[in-house]
Parts: C-alpha cells; structure tokens; sequence
C-alpha cells in the first residue's frame, strides 16, 4: 500500500505492445483495443479486448515488484494462486488465467512480466461513504475470504507471521519526526499527532497482541481494491501482498476505508456495524476484537502515514494520514468506544 509522490505510471507503448503480442500468441487470441486502467503505482494496466472476450492484464513494474527476485516472484505467484483459490469457492474476485505451465505469472521474451485475470464488474466507492447494505455485504465477503484462508496454512517454516516490532517502529518515528521537525510550515494537527505517536511507543505492550491467531490475509484491503454493482460486491481485487499475518488488520484497514468519516472525525457507527453483523454471518469476531484490530493496524501504518512531506502527496497518503491522526487521537478510548462491537 506504501505510495510515494512519484507519478503513479506513465504508459510506454514500446512495453505495452511487447506484452500484447505475447498475450496474443500464448492464448491464440486476437486483440482488437485496450483502455489503460493506470489506478494505483507503476505498474501498467490494462483492460484488454479479444475475439475471445474482455481481459485484465497487469504488467509488473520493476520498481514496484522486481520478478527477477525468485522470492519475490514465489510470493506474487503464491498471492495469485491464493486469488484463484478464492475465486473457485464463491469469494467475487476475478479468476486468474495459468499458462501451460500451471504458473500466473508470465514472461516476454525481453523480460516483462505480466499476469492476465477476467475483467471484474463495479465500481470503486468514495473513501468513507459506503452506505450500511453494502458494508453489511462486505462483511459478508470479507468473512467468507477469512474462513477460506484460514484453512490455508503455511509449511511450518517456510512462512514466518508478520509482527509489530518496537525496534522498527520506534527507528521509524524518530527518523520521521526528525525529518519533520526541519520542515518550515508543518502541519500543526500532524506534528501533534507524531508527537503523541512517540508517546504511545513509550508505553505500548506488544503482549496485547499474543492472544490474537496468525492468518493469511488480504494485506491491502481498502475501497480502491473493492468494486460494487449496485448493493453488491463483484469483486474483490489486487492480492498482491498477501501475507500470512493477522486478518484483524484487514477488518480494521476496511473499516477506516470505507466507513470513517474523515471530514466529521469519526467512525459511522450504522455503516461499521452492519460490516461486523456481516462478517460473522461467516466467521468469528469476538465482540472484544475490534480494539485490538484498530491497534495492530495503527502498529503497522503509522509511521508510514504520520510523517511531514504527506500533506504534499496526492489523495490517498492524505486519506491514510487523516485515518490514523484520528486512530492516534482514539488510542486511549478504543476499548470504551468499541469493546461492544
């Protein structure tokens, strides 16, 4: 999810018919346009149209995700696989299409690589605006994706669980705030929330969190990768970063996503509740959890998004920065506001 100020992508005809021509002959299809779909960093996408019908094709950056990296191209791969798996037992995420080999992930002869999926129906929604019928839809989904993936474990020490780690985030907050402090025209409501991000890391307990379940999860799970038709969801997509962590960070990730209202400060108690009611329709979440979630995200974002240079970043760094001002500011109240939920 980490976004820098560099633009986002810039179309290269050069690559874009390379891994055209590719597509054409490893499907034997006939390519008859295209429409850019250039959302998110670096990498180029496209909606492509055949002979054989509409299909989604992504072309890797190697400054977002270098595929020369064996263990990283085994992580993309897995991510994939883990999408198709969701798709083939009722999850709304697009089917993703193999090769002969039985791989996702192919490869031009000069070295680009790509991955090809069915187009996905919908619409992305508004930060913050998802109405209580689809967020209660989304519960739904989002708790099928969960027990789903919870039957998924990983080879016992082939995949080591994502943990907060003090050392880390304390070097990144210092190194932020420093940063920061050197800035003419700061932020007032930024810095006071860099400021009280120290202050929490200077009493934090990490053990808060040892009762909570490691669990694969979708890893980047905000609106922009959610798409609605209508009150449905028809499709859940982007599982890149996959990762083998803790699922709580999906369900607070979304919920700050789509149902905090940035403009009030404050989390839309309807649209939020009717997220949960959905989710355990398919899955556990206790009704003590939610404090929890909020503070292993808040572990795992803050110091990417509590920094002095993002109010000069487009939309989204914006977005998440406002989220976790808020979460900061709440941290003390989190169990009396939510223990409940």
């Amino acid at each position: 999810m980490t976004l820098t100020a560099e633009a986002r992508v810039i179309d290269d005809p050069a690559v874009r018919e390379t891994v055209f021509a590719h597509l054409s002959r490893a499907w034997g299809v006939r390519i008859t346009g295209y429409k850019p779909n250039f959302l998110g960093l670096h990498n180029r996408k496209w909606i492509v149209h055949t002979d054989a019908g509409d299909l989604f094709v992504k072309c890797y950056h190697p400054k977002r995700y270098s595929l020369l990296d064996p263990k990283r191209l085994e992580k993309i791969e897995r991510s994939l696989m883990v999408q198709q798996y969701l798709h083939e037992n009722g999850v709304p995420c697009p089917a993703v299409k193999t090769g002969a080999d039985g791989r996702p992930v192919y490869r031009t002869p000069d070295g680009h690589f790509y991955v090809v999926m069915h187009c996905a129906a919908g619409r992305t929604a508004k930060a913050g605006t998802v109405d209580p019928l689809r967020m209660y839809r989304l519960g739904q989904v989002t708790g099928l994706m969960h027990r789903l993936l919870a039957r998924s474990s990983p080879q016992t020490g082939a995949v080591e669980g994502w943990k907060p780690s003090l050392p880390v985030m304390n070097e990144e907050w210092r190194s932020n705030l420093k940063a920061a402090q050197q800035l003419p025209n700061l932020d007032a409501r930024l810095l006071a929330a860099m400021e009280e991000h120290g202050r929490i890391l200077s009493t934090i307990d990490l053990s808060i969190f040892d009762g909570l379940k490691h669990g694969w999860a979708h890893w980047d799970y905000w609106v922009d990768n959610i798409l609605f038709d209508e009150d449905q969801v028809s499709g859940l997509i982007d599982f890149d970063t996959v990762t083998y962590g803790y699922p709580e960070i999906d369900v607070a990730r979304v919920l700050l996503s789509a149902a905090f209202d940035a403009e009030e400060g404050e989390l839309r108690t309807y649209a939020a509740e009717a997220f949960l009611d959905g989710y355990r329709e398919h899955r556990i979440f206790p009704y003590n959890r939610l404090p929890l979630a909020f503070k292993l995200l808040w572990c795992r974002e803050a110091h990417w998004w509590l920094r002095g240079t993002i109010k000069e970043k487009d939309e989204p760094p914006k977005r998440f920065a406002e989220e976790m001002i808020w979460l900061t500011a709440q941290w003390e109240y989190l169990e009396s506001q939510y223990a409940d939920w």
